[in-house]
């Protein structure tokens, strides 16, 4: 057996390995976590008073050149 088919077969289980769990995945799906009833993700933006604030920063328009 040459190098060349040697190298074809090896792509070509490469490949087969990869398509395999790609399936497998999609069937599969995500494992989320369990969540406890009534908790929720929140996406809200923290109000003005909740931001963390640098000791150092000068209050100006955020540039720090």
């Amino acid at each position: 057996m040459g190098v060349t088919t040697k190298l074809a077969l090896y792509a070509v289980g490469l490949v087969v390995v990869f398509v395999a769990a790609f399936g497998v995945g999609n069937l599969v799906g995500p494992v989320l976590p369990e969540r406890p009833e009534g908790h929720t993700e929140s996406v809200e933006l923290p109000g003005p008073d909740e931001q963390d604030h640098d000791a150092d920063d000068d209050g100006a328009d955020g540039d720090q050149h």
